[in-house]
């Protein structure tokens, strides 16, 4: 399939969220032209200002309100060269059936394959975020991922708990549900469109966002997990912590990632781990105590502990990256310079501690 080039009319899905904004950000840099899509006017003017503080560039925002609705993206996806559909339920501890999180992304992954299936005339590539979560299986001791794996264990919790699984497992079967489904459906009508589909795979996401928070409770998901375990560490049992050393990527280059592999002619049909490698929580304490002098001085950040050392028996995750090497050959943002950015942008925000 033959790449896309600038200028180009891209779509994104899930335009304000933590990774869609920059994705966005990202998209705009390269010269494309941008629909990004909303669910309500309301948040397609709060991202818009946002945005504009970042780079000078207009998008055109979309208004779905629904977007597992049948044909919610016909109308949208006619004239565009690309999608990068980041869109997806997140982990949602008020949510008891696990299928509301789990429906949704596989539903919003379908609508938008079988629009570009029926309408599209001009698209060439499907950007699709999926995760780590959907090929990582939880294990003892260290153990290496490839794209290769899929987690089945998450999808039997669920089958297997129901209304009792934890968000987390219901989010990662949802990941894992949703990229089998896109690619069944891909595989089922290649023969039949013009375009084809790259899954980007990213592990945990952290890095200055987009959106100012109004407070450190506001944060997005994931960055507000590197928040509670790096900057202000819960005791409650209830609140997740980067215990165990596992796979990470800045938000800036995991954009940049879906913009390679929009761009980039290799990428096409292929699944891809996005990671800058694995980290160990003391080298984000030791990081974050380095930087917070210079961004909240006065302040006193955690250290490490004999807890949070390297534990020879404990689970530690590793991701196979040779396939992004190739294809998208990333340079990644090192722990240093996202715990900076992070500071920096927090203290420049006056987000208090």
């Amino acid at each position: 399939m033959s790449p896309i080039t600038s200028p180009s009319t891209i779509l994104v899905t899930g335009g304000t969220g933590y990774l869609g904004a920059q994705v966005i950000a990202t998209v705009l840099a390269r010269g494309h032209s941008v629909k990004a899509v909303v669910r309500s006017t309301e948040k397609g003017a709060s991202l818009k200002y946002d945005l504009l503080k970042h780079i000078n560039e207009e998008v055109e925002f979309v208004v779905i309100a629904d977007i597992v609705k049948d044909g919610a993206f016909d109308e949208v996806i006619l004239g565009v060269d690309a999608v990068v559909h980041v869109a997806s339920p997140v982990p949602n501890p008020s949510l008891t059936d696990p299928q509301e999180t789990i429906q949704p992304a596989i539903d919003g992954t379908l609508g938008v394959l079988k629009s570009a299936l029926h309408i599209s005339y001009k698209l060439k590539r499907i950007v699709i975020t999926s995760s780590v979560a959907a090929l990582w299986t939880p294990s003892p001791g260290a153990r290496t991922f490839s794209e290769d794996d899929w987690n089945t264990q998450y999808v039997s919790e669920v089958e297997r708990l129901g209304s009792k699984t934890d968000p987390m497992t219901a989010y990662g079967a949802s990941k894992v549900m949703a990229e089998k489904a896109a690619w069944e459906f891909y595989n089922a009508h290649r023969s039949e469109v013009q375009w084809d589909i790259s899954v980007i795979n990213p592990s945990l996401v952290f890095g200055p966002a987009i959106q100012p928070p109004k407070s450190a409770s506001d944060l997005p998901s994931t960055l507000k997990l590197w928040w509670d375990s790096v900057i202000e560490p819960s005791s409650k049992p209830d609140v997740m912590t980067l215990s165990i050393p596992n796979g990470w990527v800045d938000v800036r280059d995991i954009a940049e990632a879906h913009v390679r592999a929009m761009e980039t002619a290799e990428a096409g049909g292929e699944r891809i781990i996005v990671s800058e490698g694995t980290f160990f929580l003391n080298e984000w304490f030791d990081l974050a105590n380095k930087a917070g002098a210079e961004f909240y001085p006065g302040r006193t950040f955690p250290e490490g502990t004999l807890e949070t050392t390297k534990d020879e028996l404990a689970s530690e995750i590793y991701f196979n990256t040779a396939k992004e090497k190739r294809i998208l050959g990333m340079k990644y943002r090192t722990k240093e310079e996202t715990t900076r950015d992070t500071l920096r942008w927090a203290a420049e925000r006056n987000l208090k501690l």
